[in-house]
């Protein structure tokens, strides 16, 4: 039985939250959490309380750690006193999509989320998780839950943030002076869908979660809708608009790896088959799929021994360091 939510159910990102791009722990967090947080380094207090779609949130941290990091106050100005460089990356933001009312209740949907983050043993790895999820707006269904997980680890005392946790994030390595990335085994995009389908199965639930369209779905949370060549509009969420776009992106080899990677960091050659799949000509569909892998914008993902993943990225080894994909 096909489910009608598909698309938000498939939908995770995950990205850096970067100083260099304007990035604020403590605006992030008080949006997040729809209340008052103050930096207290530059004296800026930031109030998102007037939001009242909030409906759940508290903040995990390892059990040595001392309880006033649960208070988001005290947790994000720690992150903004240790990042010292202007281009420091300060958290992990991560939204996911969560089934609507017709699968789950609210006490489902924190359990879930709680099941995710208990997965990706975020906290497990020394690290302070903020969870917060927002019910959708008046005739929407975007229930989603946003997460922000520190990058450095607390220290062994308890009281303060330490080292990065670099070993928890992507390894990179050269192959013949191309840069490629070794697939992480536990992509979080493909955690949250085993997840999802596990929980359904618990509940005795017929759904299952399906592979997401080629178009994007509406917005998520503070997540931008994406243009394709300006063929998708902020009324994303119409079908027709969404018909009509994806009639005229799968032409373009560019725009399909951009329609891809909108909601896959990293994806396969099935990807690919599937976005260009309503193109009538066999021969055409092959050639465009072809164009799209050897498109000098594509990487090839390598297991640590040197074998192929059969998973593929866009980036280049000038943005190599700002990039986090859709695994932890």
């Amino acid at each position: 039985m096909r489910i009608g939510i598909e698309m938000a159910i498939q939908f995770t990102r995950i990205e850096f939250l970067s100083r260099s791009t304007g990035g604020d722990s403590c605006r992030k967090a008080a949006y997040n959490a729809r209340t008052i947080v103050k930096n207290e380094k530059i004296g800026i207090k930031y109030n998102f309380s007037r939001k009242k779609d909030n409906v759940y949130h508290t903040v995990l941290i390892p059990a040595y750690v001392n309880q006033e990091f649960k208070n988001i106050q005290t947790l994000m100005n720690e992150v903004e006193r240790t990042e010292k460089k202007g281009n420091s990356k300060l958290l992990k933001d991560i939204v996911i999509a969560l089934p609507d009312d017709k699968e789950l209740n609210l006490e489902h949907r924190i359990e879930l989320t709680h099941q995710i983050v208990d997965a990706m043993q975020w906290v497990q790895n020394g690290l302070g998780v903020q969870i917060d999820i927002h019910k959708p707006r008046i005739g929407d269904k975007n229930w989603h839950a946003h997460i922000l997980v520190t990058t450095r680890r607390f220290k062994e005392n308890g009281k303060e943030l330490g080292d990065k946790a670099v070993d928890l994030e992507a390894k990179f390595i050269t192959v013949k002076g191309q840069w490629r990335i070794i697939k992480d085994p536990e992509m979080i995009h493909e955690r949250v869908k085993e997840i999802i389908n596990a929980y359904f199965a618990k509940l005795g639930l017929p759904y299952r979660v399906d592979e997401t369209s080629k178009v994007p779905g509406k917005h998520i949370g503070n997540i931008k809708y994406i243009e394709i060549r300006n063929l998708i509009t902020e009324v994303l969420n119409e079908n027709e608009l969404r018909k009509e776009a994806h009639l005229k992106i799968i032409n373009d080899a560019d725009v399909i790896t951009d329609s891809i990677t909108h909601y896959k960091s990293i994806f396969t050659k099935q990807d690919v088959e599937k976005a260009v799949k309503d193109i009538p000509d066999p021969t055409a569909r092959e050639q465009l799929v072809q164009q799209v892998l050897s498109s000098n914008r594509i990487l090839e993902l390598y297991h640590d021994d040197g074998e192929s993943s059969k998973y593929f990225t866009t980036s280049t080894a000038s943005i190599m360091p700002n990039i986090i994909f859709d695994f932890a």
